[in-house]
């Protein structure tokens, strides 16, 4: 994609990031050379997490003997080269520091080395930043998987300045976006505040219910049970929404969901007489990977995952906006403990029809809801406005980008 080179104050060029640096990649190290001690060896995840805050717990590693070899052969990221992502976030930034000891994944990252000392590498690292860099980095000219190629990279173009005015740039940038990025920080901490408080007011809600009615077992108020299996071979491009674990945590967001897989109605058709299907008033229940967020089914047409979300159904003496709460404040850390095992966290049908919760009058209930939902109410709105101003921080960052790199700071 062609985009339209804006014009720039004097002194400054437009260059291609081939003119500027030499652009390659490393040598390829196969998934058997990797060990558990030794060189790091980074992964576009491990240049991220460097990005944003300057060190990473990295998980892989290859031998300190293949990296003095390569050192030898190839040579090794250098003190001011930029690695830059090609796959996953594209074109997310780490200059290179002078005690750097680390070797990187072929094809995941491109490295770029300045053919000059007339070129900052943080200016350039800003650059990537902005939105005439990431126009560029993001247009996958029609790639199935979006991906920044050498080639590409090479063929980038970057407004350029002279050395003395890439430096004054990057000092300002520094001192400005650290402030707004510390602004960010504590408004995002306040988000996670606000979540805190109503998990807190919730559980004081339900202290007294805990203590002062009967508890049943979901068993005994409902039915739980799952979907009947779909195919990957079911899938079509219409028909019938098909919800995944994702979509339910959208849903249960409030958000609006971009549908991805669909069901044939006749199979859904046959499904609903022989089995049936969640109608409205029932509740989905994720118990793999991200457990125990749960919606409360509306009128809407669609099938579901079996296993990975559970269906509790035929309510009797509970509402399901009371068993939703009542879950989610009383067994939620139950939930966690019963999940199989740590590195597959999941909850069984038979695990979620033994957990107990105090049951009240049907009135009781719609009380207590009514409390957590006022809770829940004031909690939104706050997190709202937190996120407005989030996003204007965002936007006044971006816009200062901008700037910088038309020459108007």
């Amino acid at each position: 994609m062609e985009q339209a080179l804006y014009k720039l104050p004097d002194g400054w060029k437009w260059k291609k990031l081939g003119d500027l640096f030499d652009i390659g990649s490393s040598k390829r190290v196969h998934q058997k050379d990797w060990t558990t001690e030794g060189v790091p060896f980074y992964r576009a995840r491990e240049v991220v997490l460097l990005s944003k805050n300057g060190s990473v717990d990295n998980e892989l590693f290859i031998s300190e003997s293949m990296y003095q070899s390569f050192a030898a052969k190839y040579g090794l990221p250098e003190n001011g080269d930029i690695l830059v992502t090609g796959v996953g976030t594209l074109g997310v930034c780490y200059v290179v520091k002078e005690n750097d000891k680390f070797y990187y994944k072929d094809g995941n990252i491109i490295c770029l080395k300045r053919k000059s000392e007339e070129i900052n590498s943080r200016f350039v690292e800003y650059a990537f930043q902005s939105s005439v860099l990431k126009r560029q980095v993001n247009d996958s000219a029609g790639s199935v998987v979006a991906t920044y190629t050498i080639s590409r990279a090479k063929s980038t173009d970057i407004p350029f300045a002279p050395v003395e005015v890439q430096n004054r740039i990057v000092e300002k940038l520094d001192a400005l976006l650290t402030r707004i990025d510390s602004a960010i920080e504590h408004l995002q901490e306040s988000v996670a505040l606000a979540d805190a408080l109503f998990e807190s007011s919730q559980s004081e809600i339900f202290n007294d219910v805990l203590s002062n009615y009967q508890h049943s077992t979901i068993d005994e108020i409902c039915i739980v049970t799952s979907s009947k299996r779909i195919f990957k071979a079911d899938y079509v491009e219409s028909g019938i929404p098909f919800y995944r674990t994702k979509e339910i945590v959208d849903l249960s967001k409030e958000k609006n969901i971009s549908t991805e897989l669909f069901i044939d109605k006749e199979k859904f058709s046959e499904i609903c007489g022989k089995f049936g299907a969640p109608k409205k008033g029932d509740l989905l229940f994720s118990a793999v990977g991200t457990i125990g967020v749960m919606w409360i089914v509306d009128e809407r047409e669609f099938y579901f995952k079996d296993g990975n979300l559970l269906w509790l159904k035929d309510m009797n003496g509970v509402t399901p906006e009371y068993l939703k709460s009542a879950i989610s404040a009383v067994l939620t850390e139950k939930i966690k403990d019963r999940s199989q095992g740590a590195a597959y966290k999941a909850i069984s049908i038979t695990n979620l029809k033994a957990f107990e919760i105090p049951l009240p009058s049907i009135e009781e209930q719609k009380s207590i809801v009514a409390k957590i939902e006022h809770v829940s109410s004031v909690t939104k709105k706050t997190k709202q406005e937190l996120s407005l101003q989030i996003n204007d921080l965002h936007n006044l960052k971006a816009s200062i980008l901008d700037s910088a790199f038309k020459g108007e700071l």
